[in-house]
């Protein structure tokens, strides 16, 4: 139960309170700030990402960002909405973040439906507009589409949960409505690029 309250705090930050947050620090400091540190140099988006579970690809030119409770993200720090947009107005950058939590004996669809749950619970006026089970990496996965608007800004919402092993991931991408068409095959190509080792 209380690993399961821990990944509830950590899908608020990713999928509602991760606007809040850049609302509110990228729009003073330009990046996600952690203790002080910098994200990491765009030379580094670049490469390949290696961690302890997983492999990915990220998009050529975004940059590594610090997010609390994730275990990697990053944003398009070069990314120009639309003049005198909300999104331009609150400083939004698009991005992408990866969180875990144990499965404890969990099944997919299990874990899908609590992420799914949670959304909800922390942002009312999300709308789910489409929901379709895949392989990610080689592992079971869920990938939920939706809308939410917030601060005058119309959001468009992707969650992929992956079950893999004892332990099952949430790789949300977060963009305006606006620039979906332009993000949604980047945010699906590193859904593609992932490899669980």
């Amino acid at each position: 139960m209380k690993k399961q309250i821990i990944f509830l705090v950590a899908l608020v930050v990713i999928v509602a309170g991760a606007v809040f947050y850049y609302f509110n620090f990228v729009n003073k400091l330009g990046f996600l700030p952690a203790g002080g540190n910098s994200p990491v140099t765009s030379q580094d988006s670049d490469k390949p990402y290696v961690g302890d579970d997983f492999t990915f690809i990220p998009p050529a030119g975004w940059i590594r960002v610090e997010m609390p409770r994730t275990l990697v993200a990053y944003q398009n720090a070069k990314e120009i909405q639309p003049k005198g947009s909300a999104a331009e107005k609150v400083h939004f950058k698009s991005y992408f973040a990866v969180s875990f939590d144990n499965a404890n004996g969990q099944k997919l669809n299990e874990v899908a439906d609590l992420v799914k749950q949670q959304i909800k619970n922390a942002a009312p006026g999300f709308s789910f507009v489409s929901e379709t089970e895949g392989i990610i990496g080689g592992q079971p996965a869920e990938i939920v589409e939706g809308d939410l608007l917030s601060q005058d800004v119309n959001f468009k919402v992707m969650v992929a949960t992956v079950l893999s092993r004892d332990k099952y991931f949430t790789i949300s991408a977060n963009t305006t409505a606006e620039k979906w068409p332009e993000y949604r095959d980047v945010f699906y190509n590193v859904l593609e690029s992932f490899e669980f080792k």
